[in-house]
């Protein structure tokens, strides 16, 4: 069975969000940590999405898709040079699509139905990812 998921990235320290997901989407690669939910739920033939947190530049905004190819266990520690984190699983991206007009949260949160709180709707993006439904899945992505 395809799973749908939200991968949610955050500022961190001077880098802006948006800048951290390009350079993960340009390497074709998604790095989990050790404490990320869903860690060992996803899998390979799952679709992605990203999200855009924190307050910078296309903050609140989904801009774009994917495909999980394959993971990849580091046979060493790797750290994530963006969040200075240690790598527990790296995601192998495929089908990766970025959006040519990138979809704003606000509007779309009455109908997302994996936003529970719909006035707080941040907490459903708190972790790093976020299980979503298919209908929130294409919502998103027509």
């Amino acid at each position: 069975m395809i799973n749908f998921y939200c991968l949610i990235t955050s500022d961190f320290e001077n880098q802006s969000a948006f800048d951290i997901i390009k350079k993960r989407l340009n390497n074709k690669r998604y790095p989990l940590y050790k404490k990320t939910p869903f860690l060992d739920k996803i899998k390979k033939n799952d679709n992605v999405l990203f999200y855009v947190a924190g307050k910078n530049h296309k903050a609140q905004n989904f801009i774009g898709s994917a495909t999980i190819e394959d993971l990849e266990i580091p046979e060493k520690v790797l750290t994530d040079a963006e969040k200075n984190k240690t790598i527990a699983k790296l995601l192998v991206l495929n089908n990766i699509n970025v959006f040519q007009i990138s979809v704003p949260i606000r509007p779309i949160i009455p109908q997302l139905e994996f936003i529970i709180n719909k006035y707080n709707f941040g907490l459903s993006l708190i972790g790093g990812i976020s299980k979503i439904t298919k209908n929130d899945f294409n919502l998103i992505i027509n």
